[in-house]
């Protein structure tokens, strides 16, 4: 008589096992996603849509930043500290981030591709970088 049964290893170890890391694969990846999506305010998925429609560039916002402010705006951000957030990684397009500690940091070098943002436009002062709110992370 052997000692293990095969089959019945299968059935209380293995099986349950692949079970567990199924679980697992679904509430850590696939799950966040879907939530994300389906717990979003209204007024978010309308903020995209404004952004989208407006396309409002980094030049167009400093030649008019008072008729800017408030709008929202998708663009690609580099995070790399405080003093370093550019707009897709052009030291010379530098953002003022308000609220900067919810924003996410950017941890490739300056030569990498830079994170899709929405932001909102906040009042700035003329010679200084553009003034933004970190809403949310594009995926």
């Amino acid at each position: 008589m052997p000692l293990v049964n095969f089959k019945q290893l299968r059935k209380f170890v293995i099986y349950p096992g692949l079970a567990v890391a199924g679980f697992f694969l679904f509430y850590s990846w696939i799950f966040p996603a879907f939530y994300a999506t389906m717990t979003r305010p209204a007024g978010e998925t309308s903020l995209r849509e404004k952004a989208e429609e407006l396309g409002l560039t980094y030049d167009k916002v400093l030649a008019d930043r008072a008729g800017a402010e408030g709008k929202p705006v998708i663009w690609c951000v580099q995070n790399r500290s405080l003093e370093a957030v550019t707009l897709d990684g052009n030291a010379n397009k530098r953002l003022d981030v308000s609220n900067y500690a919810r924003m996410p940091i950017f941890t490739g070098s300056k030569h990498e591709s830079c994170t899709r943002m929405l932001l909102l436009l906040e009042k700035g002062a003329p010679g200084r970088p553009v003034t933004v709110f970190f809403k949310e992370i594009i995926y």
